[in-house]
């Protein structure tokens, strides 16, 4: 019998150790691409192991002990042996400290990269034993306080250890050079410890910006920019080589746009960064999209749709052949949507291939080709050659052209199912759009399954949420009239803490809806335009994205301002 190799460290542990079947082990690896979540509390929450059975394993296996680490008496000196943001980065408790050496508690196998790293950013040897996971988290919080480790304080050690280096940073070094700033200690450090603060704060961008007098570090949280502490501006280039040189992009080249990734572990999580340069008049703007599998659950339930959409979409996509197409604006979850489609719909029995521009998630079981221009691995080209791969279910990025759109209407035809995305105010529009790309409307009619629109709306914060009654000017903003609404209250957030006065705290998608009918067909073939197209669908029961957020609205959800926004 052939063994079977699984990608996680501890669930492999497990199975060479006797304590989980090959079986139970493929059990807990589908659950986790499934839901997410860790491979040890999937062991624990089946009841496979206790969390202390799955500790002793790593132990094992690491050639070290498990300790209790609530009750081990831990020194101030030895605490104050490891910052506070290398704690809270690596999730990792000090408990021993010696001349050159530190021993520290973890929750997990630390991998040799991370070892290096903490012994690089320590200056000194590191020791580990393990603890319970929440014994860790409760510790760090416990001994390194709510916030520790401020920007503030790091940007003046950062300062302070690179005061003697001149114009360190301004410009002109050469590759050697841009190393050594980037790979200087308190400039991991403070980069570390922007990346935590963001993950943190359920960034889903992290933005670095030089200006002709400043250097802005700024966070997207739930669609909204915030900025942080600004770091001197003579520090923007080493701070920019160390995220170049982690996400492996030349750093010697500032003249032209790099595209790279960055896998990283924070605070226990395993987080991925999209990484995106472009030079500009004073040096390079980079962007890093966070992309953290904890905080994006790929379950269509956990969309949010209303019940109705909900069947329709769940009907469409596990029809064997036509085309489903999300529209919406960048940035209002049309991805992750496609992607719990596709999880739906990945069985055995089913062939899934995806051309993505670049590939966000990784999901087991489906095969995914990123789409590189530079390469010549263009959406034409890797398409032509997915039909010669024999699909079920193909997923395009994004139609962007009449080459695209015929492929994907090809494919539709001879028997695939074919999931895409287009940028379009609405369902409707995105049918003019394809006719507009010069595809014959007949084809569209025949290939066209289903157009669901959609945007991502803010929540209301539940700490500081208050109720009002919606006055006159308020209701006429929303096409609404009294007898529309009734007694009904709105909600809003006042601002708290929680939300960092924001008043909201996290998103949530608004749909329409447009299943292409027979009667939508008709229309599509004298070619009507998408006002005409809109119409028929209501009439046939479409509730416009207008509708939903007022719904969204009444259920207390969201705001007047968030669906106006929106809508």
């Amino acid at each position: 019998m052939v063994e079977i190799q699984f990608m996680d460290p501890v669930l492999q542990l497990t199975v060479d150790q006797g304590l989980l079947s090959h079986e139970q082990a493929e059990e807990v690896q589908i659950e986790k691409e499934g839901t997410g979540k860790s491979v040890r509390s999937i062991l624990v929450d089946s009841g496979y192991l206790s969390e202390d059975e799955v500790l002793n394993a790593m132990a094992v296996y690491l050639g070290t002990r498990v300790i209790n680490l609530p009750a081990t008496d831990i020194p101030p000196d030895v605490l104050h042996s490891v910052p506070a943001s290398v704690a809270r980065m690596y999730n990792v408790v000090p408990v021993e400290a010696e001349p050159n050496r530190v021993t520290v508690a973890v929750s997990d196998i630390i991998s040799p990269q991370i070892t290096d790293e903490l012994m690089f950013v320590l200056t000194q040897d590191v020791g580990f034993v393990l603890a319970r996971e929440e014994d860790v988290r409760t510790c760090i919080n416990q001994f390194y306080g709510d916030e520790s480790d401020s920007v503030n304080d790091m940007l003046s050690v950062l300062e302070h250890e690179i005061e003697d280096a001149g114009d360190f940073g301004l410009g002109g070094e050469d590759e050697t050079q841009l190393e050594e700033m980037a790979g200087s200690t308190p400039v991991i450090r403070f980069v570390n410890l922007v990346l935590y603060q963001a993950v943190n704060d359920r960034a889903s961008d992290i933005h670095f910006e030089p200006f002709e007098k400043e250097f802005k570090i700024r966070y997207r949280v739930d669609g909204a920019l915030y900025e942080m502490q600004p770091p001197p501006k003579r520090l923007a280039l080493s701070i920019i080589s160390r995220v170049k040189v982690m996400s492996n992009l030349n750093i010697a080249e500032r003249r032209l746009p790099q595209d790279g990734r960055i896998q990283i572990s924070i605070g226990g999580r395993q987080i991925d960064l999209r990484v995106s340069t472009l030079p500009t008049q004073f040096g390079e703007s980079v962007v890093l999209r966070v992309l953290d599998r904890t905080t994006v659950s790929l379950e269509i339930e956990n969309l949010g749709m209303p019940s109705d959409v909900y069947e329709q979409f769940t009907y469409d996509i596990k029809k064997p052949h036509g085309i489903v197409i999300v529209t919406g604006p960048t940035g209002s979850g049309k991805t992750t949507t496609l992607y719990s489609g596709l999880r739906r719909i990945n069985t055995i029995e089913t062939k899934v291939l995806t051309a993505e521009e670049p590939v966000e998630y990784d999901i087991d079981g489906i095969i995914q080709v990123p789409i590189s221009e530079l390469t010549g691995n263009t959406f034409a080209r890797v398409l032509r050659a997915f039909l010669r791969q024999d699909p079920d279910v193909m997923m395009i990025g994004e139609i962007r052209d009449l080459e695209t759109a015929q492929i994907a209407v090809q494919a539709s035809l001879t028997g695939h199912l074919v999931f895409s995305t287009l940028h379009t105010n609405d369902a409707a529009g995105a049918i003019t759009r394809l006719v507009d790309m010069d595809v014959e409307p007949y084809l569209v009619s025949s290939t066209l399954e289903a157009v669901l629109g959609q945007r991502l709306v803010r929540t209301i914060c539940e700490q500081c949420k208050v109720t009002y009654l919606p006055d006159e000017d308020t209701l006429e903003r929303l096409n609404l009239t009294r007898e529309d609404v009734g007694d009904q209250e709105f909600c809003y957030g006042r601002g708290c803490e929680q939300c960092n006065e924001t008043g909201y705290h996290g998103r949530k998608g608004i749909y329409e809806y447009m299943s292409i009918t027979a009667a939508i067909r008709e229309l599509i073939n004298v070619r009507s335009p998408s006002l005409v197209l809109r119409e028929k669908a209501i009439e046939q029961g479409m509730r416009t994205l207008r509708e939903d957020g007022i719904r969204n609205l009444f259920d207390g959800y969201t705001t007047v301002d968030e669906v106006l926004r929106y809508t």
